[in-house]
């Protein structure tokens, strides 16, 4: 039973104002059947249900618009949703078509990417690593047909500045997802951006990038922080991408 389960049915659209509640609701009832949810239900929901539910609908409106920045919403763009969503995110069989649900509704809303992301980095915007993450999902989901179209990159770019990512964040995502970037020509410097600093800088300065660098991924700080637990999983994958940067970065200056 994954944690939105408990609340799909409920009325917590009601709780959250604005084009987030309304997708919501929406969601809930197309996953009852086109029933509306039940009245009143939504008395009890803590700050932190609250905000889960915020997270994930907005994530998955953003992706929503993403996907269909092109005209069209491709076979791929599916599987690539599903994937991050059962893989990266570990949702379980019901909460992935509530996923699907609200991918649906978004994306033909009248409500464009810009104010999605506009929404979510308000919100989230210091939670660099739920940005971070968010990021990754929006750019899997725009290459996943091959390329990124023109459209889609002017997204991903309003992405970057209402989440307040650092250009180097960016870059190295650029680089991993749609090869090749002006400001990358070797994996050497794909690490340094990962852990956010020049190559040119001190070996004090790596050290002290790592050290905030693992500290903001750390799972303890994402379970403290009342987000979903499937997040968790996330957080260890970048605290090890973190750790393998300092490696090679650390190792680079070894042989020198």
């Amino acid at each position: 039973m994954s944690w939105l389960s408990g609340i799909i049915g409920g009325g917590i659209g009601a709780m959250i104002a604005g084009p987030f509640g309304a997708i919501i609701g929406a969601a809930i009832g197309s996953s009852m059947g086109g029933q509306p949810a039940a009245s009143g239900s939504h008395i009890g929901y803590t700050d932190t249900e609250r905000k889960q539910a915020i997270f994930f609908t907005a994530a998955f409106s953003m992706v929503g618009k993403l996907a269909k920045a092109d005209g069209r919403v491709c076979s791929n763009e599916i599987e690539a949703i599903q994937r991050v969503s059962r893989e990266a995110l570990g949702l379980d069989a019901q909460t992935r078509q509530f996923a699907i649900n609200v991918f649906s509704q978004a994306k033909d809303s009248p409500e464009t990417f810009d104010h999605y992301a506009r929404e979510f980095g308000e919100l989230f915007w210091q939670d660099q690593q739920m940005c971070s993450f968010m990021m990754s999902f929006l750019f899997q989901v725009a290459m996943a047909d091959g390329s990124l179209h023109p459209s889609e990159e002017q997204m991903l770019q309003s992405a970057k500045q209402a989440f307040r990512l650092h250009d180097s964040v960016y870059q190295s995502m650029y680089s991993r997802f749609v090869g090749g970037s002006a400001r990358t020509s070797t994996s050497l410097i794909k690490h340094f951006e990962i852990l956010g600093i020049s190559d040119e800088a001190s070996t004090g300065e790596i050290k002290k990038a790592y050290r905030k660098k693992a500290a903001e991924f750390h799972p303890d700080k994402i379970e403290g922080k009342g987000l979903p637990p499937e997040f968790i999983k996330f957080a260890n994958d970048k605290l090890a991408e973190i750790n393998a940067s300092y490696e090679a970065v650390m190792s680079s200056r070894t042989a020198n």
